[in-house]
């Protein structure tokens, strides 16, 4: 466990990285909260972005248990997988529930999916790149977490003000609250391990930035 000096050094690094991630992507607030306006808006495409999300949470959830299976695997790691499951079952009932019928993981019901796909694919590789010379799997793992949730937390929040601004029952904020304290255990985690370095989560956002934005593009294409 964290001494108390240990957690609050992580809680207080995490909000200014938090702070930083926000700076660097308002040039992309504008855009993307026209897109959701206008996906949340049209029920069918609402279905696919929320079929699109969960398809993610679930890929997230599969990585964990594909890297993360050997005998010293531990208790924030299970609840991680656990709940990214749980996030993606919320997110596929949400979805058949506004499309009204069974949606598959299949491209016609889904959102610019070949980007959607490709954005866990090519984040992780620029990762495992980055971390090389360490070769560790669990460091691997706990980055590539850190810097989902942080753009979970950013995309999930302007996606919950466009709900409740179109007054849909749809609510985020169980998921909200579920990321940021998934966020806030593999802050605490990676500075336990002596892992938490300012110059490589820069760089890691920098990569999930131009990937997010490829990703953003497509979807714009796909509801154009």
């Amino acid at each position: 466990m964290l001494r108390r000096d240990d957690t609050e050094l992580a809680e207080s690094w995490l909000d200014g990285a938090l702070a930083r991630f926000a700076a660097a992507n308002d040039d992309l607030v504008l855009q993307t909260r026209s897109l959701l306006a206008r996906i949340v808006a049209d029920a069918p495409r609402h279905a696919r972005l929320a079929n699109t999300l969960s398809m993610l949470e679930h890929l997230g959830s599969h990585k964990i248990m594909t890297t993360q299976h050997g005998a010293e695997i531990d208790q924030p790691t299970l609840k991680h997988v656990h709940e990214e499951a749980g996030h993606a079952y919320f997110m596929k009932r949400q979805a058949e529930k506004t499309a009204q019928r069974t949606l598959e993981y299949v491209d016609e019901d889904l959102l610019a999916p070949a980007s959607a796909r490709m954005y866990f694919q090519r984040l992780e590789a620029a990762l495992k790149r980055g971390l090389a010379q360490r070769r560790s799997v669990r460091a691997v793992y706990l980055y590539m977490s850190m810097i989902v949730e942080f753009r979970a937390l950013w995309f999930y929040g302007l996606y919950q003000q466009t709900l409740q601004r179109a007054r849909d029952t749809f609510s985020l904020k169980r998921v909200l609250g579920e990321e940021q304290n998934h966020l806030g255990d593999v802050a605490h985690r990676l500075e336990m391990a002596g892992e938490l370095s300012d110059s490589r989560t820069v760089e890691f956002v920098g990569c999930e930035k131009a990937l997010f934005g490829r990703l953003l593009a497509a979807m714009q294409r796909a509801v154009a």
